[in-house]
């Protein structure tokens, strides 16, 4: 039997076609099936499977309605346009008639049958990834607070609107897909042709079909309308962003005009169907746009320009109410205590001696230096690496809480370039190794930190214990991890020697079937899972090791805070995760941009605890009352564990996360006056302060500090920062959030005199700067090889005044360790800088005699000879053990690492005596 051409070309495409969607169907399923097992095996099936039976139920009957709607329609079409060729064909010429465009019976079907599954498909897909949309639509409830304009409760605007909005988009959509289909294939064969209304040669059934067509589109056009209303709470048209007066009073009503409009633009075209007054239908269109034009562009337009501008603060002062208090409610600043501080300058030594736990707990060591000195001194190898530095309280043996710095030492992501085996990457080193702590107020001679727990094992003479240090889950952890195999694992390093292990926890996926190999195999794109022989039954391949990625797999409606933080608790180690619950549809909230997406509205009401061995996942709620935690609560009633049942020794690390308090410092900055006419006027805006960090002015960043209120007799974990008046240097307040369990999330707010000048930060840095002995000592540091870097500075209330200090760091030539030489301490117009803090205070205070040489004038030595000469042997070691690693030379890298850590060891014994 010959084949047409015609045959042979659609068969040629579906050799093409049907092999790439089984590809593509390949891809997806094993991703899916990959994802089940994992969220089973980490005790989240449930979850698992409720989203992706929501995607399903949204998308399935997404496809069948779209794909039905679009093949009836070209259904209708196409029999038009087979009666009317049969009517050519017994010699009925239609007028307008294309010659030669002659439609197959048999392609046409086909043709149809495709372009309505591939657009059923593109609507299915848009409804299958909103599939949050419908689950806050079923779940969502009620806020118990009202919209002031239309008086309905805001989680309607949160919950429901949304999801009606996506159903009156996607019908319009699909009416909108309809008719330019059926137009184009009438158009295509000569049936819609211009001219045939106003001839009169429009064939009845065709333009009816139109019609009928349009008659739906202006059904979801005048629902759209409606849902408009709703959407003038998001305006941007007035001095406020939600409802203005333009809004309120001219688009409200030109919208409602509108949908009359388009009611009766509706009953209009149905009539000219009728009476087939096809012209008509045209005109009305054309006038229902016109209107639209005048109603909702340019009478506002007009309004907004000649009697709101003029008059905008009468006219807009109560709807600039409505977006302070929804602001303010929607990022909780309505709950910030705000009191009056003197901030005097007559700070005493008996106020320095009273809040002297606070003092012991000022944060000399900033994040950037010691996480550099962590790198040179306690990585140990080159195949571990400390990524982050964390801040944090515990309670130490010997000296109660205490404030310490800490990271992890975790695998690096990439191992030396001669140890790339798939082996050693995937089955050999498979984990970091413990973490290293530090005082962040106390510095060892030398100006290196005093740890509270370091080396490979880990060690503490302040009663720290880690019985489980291995790392197999933390940050920056790519790719898969295969364990409990044939190989044994690197531990750690001793001496020359390597100490092994095999994995014992429960993270990870057995892979005790081949099929289960097969799968992984496909999903991670490494033949070697399938073709490797070290794999046993008890085998389990480790996969989302990142935290972020972990705990974003299990729970994708979460948003994130960008700082996980370790734990070391009850001997074992913890990821701690703060997690949000975000919208961008809060009523009259000014948005603001988190991570290039915008939001006006977030809540901290979940922690994640994150175990760094066994890598399982616990999710305890932090906020009871926030409506949308409670939608989830209720779609996953089995996830989310009350806060109370977290174990003590984690709760008693819990902090208030550094993104939400940055997004309520930045939006307070606004929002801190309540007054419209204040508000309108812009006349006590506030900003962040500058600073300086190696030279280079810097935005000041928040930071923990632990310390004693003014007005209080405990000790207590904050996060801070102070203020300045937009264009000015001064401080104008000081905002800290508390971190501890009893008044977790209270934030006060000091509001310092407006009549009298407070030193801000950039401030005090010109003060240092203008001292001629501290300038001229660090010039003289910073000519000679060295470079000085001076930290962050410390703004401290302390009782009704302010104490500033700012630590001085020294990295010398040659070798790549920071050294904290000195500390500055400024109280009032006094500005001292003293080896230690409390020699600098001593010498604020009067309470102990200068060094003699700052009495002459004389520049002290940077650094002791013997110092000096230790860290130098330090770094030739460091350089020594690259040198072997780079030649493969694991024997003289083990020698060389060996020598450094006694260096370094013996350099610290000398210290402590």
């Amino acid at each position: 039997m010959e084949i047409s051409p015609r045959t042979f070309r659609t068969r040629r495409w579906l050799l093409v076609l049907i092999p790439f969607l089984l590809i593509v169907a390949l891809v997806k399923s094993s991703d899916l099936i990959q994802d089940w097992i994992w969220m089973s095996q980490v005790g989240y099936g449930e979850v698992f499977r409720r989203i992706f039976s929501i995607k399903l139920m949204l998308a399935i009957p997404a496809f069948v309605i779209s794909f039905l709607f679009l093949w009836l329609n070209l259904r209708i079409a196409l029999a038009g346009i087979l009666r009317q060729q049969g009517r050519v064909s017994e010699g009925n010429v239609v007028l307008y008639m294309k010659q030669g465009a002659v439609l197959s019976p048999g392609v046409s079907k086909a043709a149809v049958m495709l372009v309505s599954a591939v657009l059923g498909v593109g609507f299915a897909v848009a409804f299958y990834v909103r599939w949050d949309v419908f689950l806050r639509f079923h779940w969502g409830g009620a806020f118990g607070q009202s919209d002031p304009i239309f008086g309905k409760d805001i989680g309607f605007y949160l919950f429901h609107l949304p999801f009606y909005e996506i159903i009156q988009n996607s019908f319009s959509g699909l009416t909108v897909l309809a008719l330019a289909a059926v137009g184009l294939t009438y158009s295509q064969f000569g049936l819609l042709q211009p001219g045939m209304l106003q001839a009169g040669h429009a064939d009845r059934k065709i333009f009816g079909h139109l019609s009928l067509l349009l008659l739906f589109f202006m059904a979801s056009w005048a629902w759209g309308i409606y849902l408009d209303r709703f959407e003038l709470l998001y305006s941007t048209r007035g001095v406020v962003y939600g409802v203005g007066y333009t809004a309120f009073h001219a688009e409200r009503i030109g919208l409602w005009v509108m949908l009359i409009a388009t009611v009766i633009l509706g009953a209009f075209i149905l009539i000219c169907v009728l009476k087939r007054r096809f012209v008509l239908v045209l005109m009305g269109a054309g006038g229902y746009f016109v209107l639209y034009f005048l109603v909702l562009v340019l009478l506002p337009g007009v309004i907004q320009k000649y009697k709101v501008q003029p008059n905008e603060l009468q006219l807009e002062a109560p709807f600039l109410k409505n977006n302070i208090a929804f602001t303010r409610k929607a990022f909780q600043l309505d709950r910030i205590t705000e009191k009056a501080y003197p901030a005097l300058s007559d700070i005493t030594y008996k106020d320095i001696q009273n809040h002297e736990d606070t003092i012991q707990n000022i944060r000399l060591w900033d994040w950037r230096p010691i996480l550099q000195t962590y790198r040179q001194t306690q990585e140990i190898r080159l195949y571990y690496q400390f990524d982050s530095v964390d801040v944090d309280r515990y309670h130490l043996a010997d000296g109660g809480t205490q404030q310490v710095m800490l990271s992890a030492r975790q695998l690096a992501s990439q191992l030396p370039e001669k140890a790339r085996t798939w082996v050693n990457q995937n089955l050999q080193f498979t984990h970091g190794y413990g973490l290293v702590m530090s005082f962040v107020s106390k510095q060892a001679e030398g100006g290196l930190p005093v740890y509270v727990l370091q080396d490979i094992p880990p060690k503490s003479d302040y009663g720290l214990k880690v019985d489980q240090p291995a790392i197999y889950y933390g940050e920056e952890m790519p790719g898969y991890r295969i364990v409990a195999t044939q190989i044994k694992e690197f531990d750690y390093p001793k001496g020359n020697d390597n100490v092994y292990t095999q994995y014992a926890g429960k993270g990870g996926i057995p892979l005790n079937h081949y099929w289960k190999k097969l799968l992984f195999a496909w999903t991670q794109s490494d033949i070697n899972i399938l073709l490797t022989g070290y794999l046993t039954p008890k085998s389990r391949i480790q996969i989302y090791r990142d935290v972020q990625t972990r705990v974003q797999k299990i729970a994708p409606f979460l948003g994130l805070d960008s700082d996980p933080y370790l734990v070391l608790a009850d001997g074992k180690l913890y990821w701690i995760q703060d997690a949000y619950t975000l919208s961008d549809r809060y009523p009259y909230s000014q948005p603001t941009d988190v991570s290039q997406t915008k939001i006006n509205y977030i809540r901290n009401s979940v922690k994640v605890v994150v175990d760094a061995y066994n890598g399982t996942v616990n999710f305890y709620v932090n906020d009871t009352a926030d409506p949308v935690l409670k939608l989830y609560r209720s779609a996953f009633p089995h996830m989310f564990e009350p806060l109370e049942s977290m174990p003590e020794a984690l709760r008693s690390h819990l902090r208030y996360p550094q993104d939400l308090f940055k997004i309520q410092a930045s939006t307070y900055m606004n929002y801190h006056m309540t007054d419209p006419q204040v508000f309108y006027n812009q006349e006590d805006l506030w900003t962040l302060p500058q600073e300086k960090y190696a030279g280079q002015a810097v935005t000041f960043q928040p930071y923990y500090i632990l310390m004693r209120l003014p007005d209080t007799k405990k000790l207590q974990y904050f996060l801070m920062t102070p203020f300045t008046p937009q264009g000015r240097d001064n401080m104008i307040a000081w905002m800290g959030a508390n971190c501890d369990e009893d008044d977790y999330g209270k934030i006060i707010v000091y509001q310092l005199p407006k009549e009298r000048l407070t030193f801000g930060p950039i401030q005090i840095e010109a003060m240092i700067d203008q001292n001629a002995v501290i300038s001229e000592q660090l010039s003289l540091w910073d000519q000679r090889g060295s470079q000085v870097i001076r930290g962050n500075l410390v703004v401290i209330p302390i009782d009704n005044s302010f104490l500033y200090v700012e630590p001085v760091y020294l990295l010398a030539e040659g070798v790549n360790i920071p050294q904290l030489i000195r500390v500055i301490v400024i109280s009032g117009k006094k500005v001292v800088m003293a080896p230690t803090l409390d020699e600098a205070i001593g010498e604020v205070f009067g309470t102990a005699a200068p060094p003699a040489q700052a009495q002459t004038g004389t520049l002290p030595a940077v650094l002791s000879p013997a110092t000096n000469e230790t860290l130098i042997q330090a770094g030739k070691q460091f350089d020594d053990a690259q040198k072997a690693l780079k030649e493969g030379s694991w024997e003289d890298f083990g020698k060389a690492m060996d020598q450094l850590k006694q260096t370094l060891k013996s350099n610290r014994d000398k210290g402590d005596k």
